[in-house]
C-alpha cells in the first residue's frame, strides 16, 4: 500500500510542474486566452444564427406585415389594383418566409466567403486574447488584429461567442479552449465593452462639460453688460 501512494506521488508533482510551466508561458507571451478550431459549416450556421438578431427578423416581419395589409386593400379596391394588391401579398409572404430562414441563408453566403477566401489557407483559425484586442490567425500564417477599442458588442451563443467589431465577426468556440475556460472568456470580453462604454461616457461628459464652461464664459460679459444697465437705471429713478 505504501509502495502504491510512494508511486503517485512523482505523477503528481510532474502535473504541478507541468501547470506551473503553463502558467510561466502565458504570462511571457502576454496570451490570457487561447483557442483552435476548425471553421465547419454548422459552426458558421450558429455565427449567422447569432447574427441574425431579433431586431432584424423583427423589421422584416413588419415590412411583410405592412406589404400584405397594402395589397389586401388593394384587393377590395378592385379594378385595376388587384395586380398589384397581389404582388404586394406575394412579396410580403416573400418576406416573412425570408425573415424565418434568415439564418439559413446568411449561413450559405457565409459558407461560400469561407471557401473563396484562399489567404487564410482554409478552415483552420487560432484566436489569441490578450489585454488590447483578439489576433486570430489562418493556416496560411497570415492574420489579422482586433483591438478591444473597436470591440461594438459581443454575441453570446449556446455554443460559441461572437466579437463582433464593427461589421466584421470573431468567433470563438466554447469548447475548443487551449487556454483558459469558457465562462471566464465570456466575462473578459463583456468587461472589455464596458471598459469602452466608459471611456466613450467619460468623453461625452468631458466634452459636454467643455461646452458648458465655454457658453457659461461667453455670457459673462452679456451678463455684466446687463447688471451695469440696470444700476444705471435704477440710478436714474433714483
Amino acid at each position: 500500500m505504501a509502495d502504491a501512494e510512494s508511486n503517485l506521488v512523482p505523477s503528481e508533482a510532474a502535473d504541478q510542474v507541468e501547470v506551473a510551466l503553463e502558467t510561466q508561458a502565458a504570462a511571457d507571451d502576454g496570451i490570457l486566452y487561447l483557442n483552435e478550431y476548425q471553421y465547419e459549416n454548422d459552426l458558421v450556421t450558429d455565427f449567422a444564427r447569432l447574427v441574425a438578431s431579433p431586431r432584424r427578423r423583427g423589421s422584416l416581419y413588419v415590412a411583410a406585415a405592412i406589404a400584405a395589409l397594402i395589397g389586401i386593400g388593394m384587393l377590395v379596391a378592385g379594378g385595376n389594383w388587384i395586380k398589384f394588391g397581389v404582388v404586394l401579398i406575394v412579396f410580403g409572404a416573400f418576406l416573412a418566409w425570408w425573415s424565418k430562414n434568415l439564418h439559413h441563408t446568411l449561413a450559405r453566403d457565409f459558407i461560400e466567403s469561407v471557401e473563396a477566401d484562399e489567404s487564410m489557407g482554409g478552415r483552420y483559425r487560432r484566436v489569441a486574447a490578450n489585454e488590447d484586442g483578439l489576433m486570430v490567425w489562418g493556416k496560411s500564417g497570415k492574420s489579422q488584429f482586433f483591438p478591444f477599442e473597436k470591440l461594438d458588442h459581443v454575441l453570446d451563443g449556446e455554443r460559441i461567442f461572437v466579437a463582433m467589431f464593427a461589421d466584421q465577426g470573431v468567433t470563438i468556440p466554447k469548447d475548443t479552449f487551449v487556454r483558459g475556460d469558457a465562462e471566464q472568456f465570456g466575462s473578459f470580453l463583456k468587461a472589455r465593452i464596458n471598459k469602452k462604454l466608459r471611456i466613450e461616457t467619460k468623453r461625452k461628459k468631458m466634452k459636454a462639460e467643455k461646452a458648458a464652461a465655454k457658453a457659461k464664459q461667453e455670457s459673462e460679459p452679456k451678463n455684466a453688460k446687463a447688471k451695469q444697465r440696470k444700476q444705471k437705471k435704477n440710478k436714474k429713478k433714483r
